[in-house]
């Protein structure tokens, strides 16, 4: 079978491997899609995982091969490969309900922590039983399926929040996740999203997923002005998401867009060290910011049946279905992305 298998900072290769074997415990699927996900793209520049190892966590696949003692699958079936859930030692944020935060996650994540992933044709699955394995519905499009990586990040953070319901919320970062956010915070009831964001050209898709008022930082020359008129507060937005993983969001977030006593919800990632984030004019107002990582298997059978009953679309988020034989030149290190929301591999093509 074909293999993107990352070796290094700037350095994978699509080579043969053999098809793996599903042993007793194990189940292998064969891969429908695979995301290109942030994370893939921030291991190929900068090595934030450890070779050798095939890349490729947000998967959508077939059951293809079920190994001695795994029960409750059959071959054929349509199923989500999402990380750990609810590890066998039973450790305490699994005890506790929260197996997003187990502290065995990353390691055993497919694509991520030692585990190959889903830039392949087929993956071994090592533990189903304590892994996030979701079937899919009848009805649920593979290509919307696929995206329960992206969208329930976001579900999950809203969910963390104090979000109620009428609520004004602002999104900062427009990609897959700020799109997600938007989406379900106007799904869940909330009177005024904000999109802010640095492109035009995204106007469209954002009102589309609900947005009712669109900032662009470049257009704008007061954003805490423009957040305040926009959601009808002098004071800023009752709940804040942080989508864009990079500092300069995160200080419009806490010192322009929230407003005093709410809550700022760090989603994105931001790998680099603070350098400009002063707290002393932050501590005063009683900002919280709150950290939200992934999402619970519970959240991503939430996202499904959402799907299945049309209470939410994300139409338009995959911009392009790439073959595996492109997940350098058109994936991790695709140079122009103007226009690009979400791509996928079928390595099938």
């Amino acid at each position: 079978m074909k293999a993107g298998v990352f070796y290094g900072a700037g350095d994978l290769r699509v080579e043969e491997r053999p098809v793996p074997k599903a042993g007793p415990g194990q189940m292998v699927v064969k891969i429908d899609y695979c995301g290109v996900c942030g994370t893939d793209i921030e291991a190929y520049k900068y090595e934030i995982v450890k070779p050798v190892i095939v890349l490729g966590h947000e998967n959508v696949a077939t059951v293809y091969e079920i190994g001695e003692g795994v029960e409750g699958f059959k071959v054929g079936d349509k199923v989500l490969c999402g990380p750990p859930s609810y590890c066998k030692e039973n450790c305490e944020p699994c005890r506790s309900g929260r197996p997003n935060i187990c502290v065995h996650g990353f390691p055993r994540t497919n694509g991520i922590g030692g585990p190959d992933g889903g830039y392949a044709e087929y993956m071994l699955i090592d533990d189903p039983a304590h892994t996030m394995i979701i079937s899919v519905p009848e009805g649920v499009d593979e290509k919307d399926a696929v995206l329960f990586d992206v969208i329930c990040v976001s579900l999950h953070a809203l969910r963390k929040s104090n979000f109620k319901f009428g609520d004004t919320v602002a999104v900062s970062g427009t990609g897959p996740i700020g799109l997600a956010a938007i989406q379900i915070a106007k799904a869940a009831g909330a009177r005024c999203v904000v999109a802010i964001g640095t492109n035009p050209a995204k106007r469209e898709i954002l009102e589309r997923y609900g947005a009712d008022c669109c900032i662009f930082t470049k257009e704008c020359e007061n954003l805490g002005e423009a957040v305040r008129k926009a959601v009808g507060n002098p004071y800023g937005a009752d709940v804040t998401l942080e989508c864009a993983g990079n500092e300069a969001s995160l200080i419009n977030c806490v010192m322009e867009i929230a407003k005093p006593g709410s809550q700022v919800l760090l989603v994105g990632i931001i790998g680099e060290p603070l350098s400009h984030l002063s707290l002393a004019p932050v501590i005063p107002r009683e900002i919280e910011l709150v950290t939200s990582f992934t999402y619970t298997p519970e959240e991503i059978a939430m996202y499904l049946d959402m799907l299945r009953t049309k209470k939410i679309e994300f139409p338009g988020m995959v911009t392009d279905v790439i073959a595996l034989d492109e997940a350098v030149e058109k994936g991790v290190d695709r140079k122009d992305r103007r226009g690009q929301i979400k791509v996928l591999i079928d390595p099938s093509r």
